[in-house]
């Protein structure tokens, strides 16, 4: 999954995981946070990667592109931008469900979700 989002991105990820985040807006007072990650990589100025098993993250209150890759990810976002989606190829796994902008669940896409849209601009 990857979410591109002005606003906030809340999650858990209990599984194997790796997450990146880029802070768009770096010069802002707010940075992303995770915690309890194995590992954590700065891979630029603007991106770091953390990854293992069992960590939460958050990024609050600016413009972040986050990338997600693992199992049993729990994620809540507020705010507007777009995701990419993608579940396992294979769909009698059962790898999750999804639901975007109030809509109801559905079974995550084997073949990847193409920038769908989040929540509505502000003043828009």
């Amino acid at each position: 999954m990857t979410l591109v989002i002005t606003g906030a991105a809340i999650g858990h990820v209990s599984g194997l995981g790796t997450i990146m985040i880029e802070d768009l807006n770096p010069n802002n007072a707010v940075s992303p946070e995770v915690t309890g990650a194995n590992y954590r990589k700065d891979l630029s100025g603007t991106v770091t990667k953390w990854g293992g098993v069992d960590f939460r993250f958050r990024a609050v209150g600016g413009t972040y592109r986050i990338t997600i890759y693992g199992s049993d990810v729990d994620l809540s976002a507020v705010g507007h931008g777009y995701v990419w989606l993608t579940g396992l190829s294979d769909p009698t796994t059962g790898d999750g469900t999804y639901s975007l902008n109030g809509d109801p669940f559905r079974s995550l896409p084997a073949t990847p979700l193409v920038k769908a849209p989040l929540g509505t601009p502000s003043g828009g």
